[in-house]
């Protein structure tokens, strides 16, 4: 078996180039691919709320849900993770992996039953429903910045932590 943690890929060229090669020697079952933030309290109590509570179970719909925002929100700067966030950036880091993971979470019907393989298959059902941008669309709805300095004393701003180049342009919020 192997587990693969995210960032799985840079883009969807490489993905795509990482799963064939990882099917060249793994089947799928037998590949993992984790993301640690599922591994956090309140994302793994999705399901127990919203499949475990008969009410919320029948009202979790479009009829009775009009909009749904996911914020995803740190006090703490990169620390210790600069090298790896100075090249993956807020896009790859906390969008293409956390907030999508929640989203499918959020969104996805009920599955035929909790394992691995029909929840995939329920968030992906989700996944493939999600409008896809051009660069157009994207600059017209999305909006990507870098964090300043905090008030605190001990919140810096992004390019004032340690391993982080001074001239760094990486998004740090999107």
């Amino acid at each position: 078996r192997l587990m693969v943690e995210k960032p799985f890929g840079t883009s969807y060229k490489t993905a795509e180039e990482l799963q064939n090669q990882l099917e060249s020697g793994f089947s799928d079952d037998q590949i993992f691919r984790i993301d640690h933030y599922l591994g956090k309290e309140m994302v793994q109590n999705i399901p127990a709320v919203r499949f475990g509570n008969p009410i919320l179970d029948a009202t979790w719909n479009k009829n009775y849900i009009k909009n749904v925002q996911v914020t995803l929100a740190e006090q703490l700067g990169v620390e210790e993770r600069a090298g790896y966030y100075n090249t993956a950036g807020a896009l790859l880091d906390m969008i293409q992996n956390h907030a999508f993971q929640i989203v499918g979470w959020l969104a996805m019907e009920k599955p035929s039953s909790f394992s691995d393989t029909d929840i995939r298959a329920a968030k992906n059902t989700v996944f493939s429903k999600l409008k896809m941008y051009d660069e157009r669309e994207v600059v017209a709805n999305f909006v990507r910045g870098q964090y300043g300095r905090g008030r605190e004393v001990w919140q810096k701003s992004y390019t004032e932590e340690p391993d982080v180049p001074a001239d760094s342009k990486n998004d740090t919020y999107v």
